[in-house]
């Protein structure tokens, strides 16, 4: 069982910093939140990113929602992130 003391940091990091937007955080959630991940399972992340300042005072809604998955040396991430509006809203 993975546990937050054997969690790859670099390979997630790896991951996070390939979203195409700036992060306000991304966290994780699911099994490994909870504490009963199985061998197999994947990381769940969640998060809130930015805009581009152009998008969101012009009349392209953007990216509300991104969701971006991937494998790095057999650890499967899946990460979701929310538009900051989208988030408070």
């Amino acid at each position: 069982m993975t546990d937050a003391s054997t969690i790859d940091h670099a390979k997630m990091m790896q991951h996070v910093d390939s979203h195409p937007y700036p992060l306000l955080f991304a966290t994780i959630s699911g099994a490994h939140l909870y504490g009963f991940p199985s061998p197999d399972s994947d990381f769940d992340l969640r998060g809130v990113h930015l805009l581009p300042l152009e998008t969101v005072v012009g009349l392209d809604e953007g990216d509300q929602t991104v969701e971006k998955e991937g494998v790095y040396e057999g650890l499967e991430i899946d990460l979701v992130t929310h538009d900051l509006r989208s988030f408070f809203g």
